[in-house]
């Protein structure tokens, strides 16, 4: 590890800084965006507009990314949670033999849920690793190519355009995009205390009485809400919910008819074993199990493009099916799939040990950089981290003056600068300025370059921030003396 950043180090002494490239966050010309609006639709605008404002960071590492030998001066990429740790396990895994097998169903237009021996699969792993107390039905599963795909499709036939949802904050914006674009549906964030209160005994705490807080300023507004969408493992903070929590949230959609999906794509990445996840499965006894959906994906655990949707309203499997016609997974693929989640043996004594060893790691790697960034900078950083999920959230608001939105743009953009892309805390609807997420399931060497960068930037932000009081102080006692002399 010591070599590589050693070499960066001296490439960048010897070589132009990052900030002299092109920068991601350039804005277009006039002259663009007046052609952009001649060609599209107004809401052809407001979709490429709203994507811009989400997806140009990342449009700027798929043009530069990093590579040791070709571009040791390209883009890290810690905001898309992607496990690459165990790539080379997978890459081996999709090599064997009984991935071969071509027949002809699988070059045909496959079944609209997806192909029935893939379902079936589906329907027994989520059996297993879900701990349900009795037999999942594949035919209950649908299966597209994401889980953003599948919550879109279930707000289309959940909701009509302006119907809401309720969500806990932070949450994943990709929902937010998904939702605009097709759907016309609006979230609808229930903010939660991001410390310790006389009411909250975790930060980040869900309960019913923010759930009811939340519908009721809805109704006020004469919002129609029509369900409640609920991450577990949450995503960004990790937190897990017990059994017990799951159960009242759930009484408390059935007390108002609400719909209740549940995004369980983290489920397998718990690296803690004091830690617990209970799927929504698991429960004995469903509220209302025909508004209960679960939504999963074996992206973050295994890279592979797959949202599943479980749910027993067969009106609800039905209306969600067409939608395969866009988001449908090739045969070969769905084939692949349910060679992996059959082989049982390979996943449970070889994939997950070394996912959830190889997450510990770098996770632990991670809090001792940052536990080391406190001493050199003498500023704390404060962090929640469940042991659980590819990410931790971290909070910088202690290198923020003022503590604003304007100026966690200022730091997200500095990140940028050195070429790290981390999420910032606004896009997860957050009410607090300061947070940011940084994914660090990434390859050992690459992780290691990337938290010196991080270290790099957050130097420049500590001066950046002296600078600031600096000049803050002397405004104050001006102030002073002024109101001193009035008195």
């Amino acid at each position: 590890m010591s070599s590589d950043r050693d070499q960066e180090t001296s490439d960048r002494s010897q070589g132009p800084s990052p900030r002299q490239h092109d920068q991601p966050c350039g804005q277009e010309s006039d002259a663009e965006a007046a052609g952009l609006s001649h060609s599209l639709s107004h809401r052809g605008v407001d979709i490429s507009a709203f994507y811009n404002s989400y997806f140009q960071a990342y449009e700027a590492y798929q043009s530069s990314k990093f590579h040791l030998d070709l571009n040791n001066l390209g883009f890290f990429h810690l905001d898309v949670s992607e496990n690459k740790l165990c790539s080379d396990l997978m890459a081996e895994r999709l090599c064997q033999k009984d991935m071969d097998d071509v027949e002809d169903i699988q070059l045909q237009a496959p079944n609209p849920r997806g192909h029935p021996f893939l379902r079936e699969a589906v329907a027994q792993f989520l059996t297993s690793y879900c701990s349900a107390p009795e037999c999942l039905f594949s035919r209950n599963v649908v299966v597209l190519n994401g889980c953003s795909a599948v919550f879109s499709a279930l707000s289309m036939v959940l909701c009509d355009p302006g119907d809401c949802f309720l969500v806990p904050t932070p949450f994943f914006s990709g929902f937010i995009f998904g939702t605009k674009m097709c759907t016309n549906v609006e979230l609808i964030p229930i903010h939660l205390e991001t410390e310790i209160t006389d009411e909250d005994t975790l930060p980040f705490q869900l309960t019913v009485g923010k759930l009811e807080q939340a519908l009721l300023e809805a109704k006020t507004q004469c919002k129609k809400v029509k369900g409640l969408l609920l991450p577990n493992p949450q995503n960004a903070t990790g937190h897990v919910y017990s059994q017990e929590s799951l159960k009242e949230f759930l009484e408390f959609a059935k007390r108002n008819d609400l719909h209740v999906v549940v995004d369980e794509v983290y489920m397998l990445s718990v690296f803690d074993d004091s830690v617990q996840f209970h799927s929504v499965l698991s429960l004995e006894r469903l509220p209302d199990p025909q508004k209960t959906y679960v939504i999963w994906s074996i992206s973050k655990d295994f890279g592979l493009g797959l949202g599943a949707l479980y749910t027993p309203n067969e009106d609800v499997a039905f209306a969600v099916s067409p939608f395969s016609y866009l988001h449908s997974i090739s045969g070969i693929v769905q084939y692949h799939l349910r060679c992996l989640l059959r082989d049982r043996d390979w996943i449970d004594r070889i994939y997950l040990p070394a996912v959830h060893s190889r997450l510990r790691t770098a996770h632990a790697y991670v809090i001792t950089t940052l536990r080391e960034l406190e001493v050199v900078h003498n500023f704390k950083i404060f962090f929640h981290s469940r042991s659980c999920g590819l990410y931790l959230w971290i909070n910088l608001k202690n290198l923020l003056e003022p503590c604003t939105f304007e100026e966690e743009l200022v730091l997200y953009r500095r990140f940028l600068d050195h070429k790290l892309i981390l999420s910032r805390g606004q896009s997860y609807l957050l009410k607090e300025p300061g947070w940011f997420r940084l994914c660090f399931a990434e390859n050992p060497d690459k992780l290691e370059l990337a938290m010196l960068r991080f270290g790099q930037a957050i130097a420049e932000q500590k001066q950046y921030w002296i600078q600031k009081v600096v000049q803050y102080i002397p405004e104050l006692e001006e102030t002073d003396s002024s109101s001193s002399d009035d008195n």
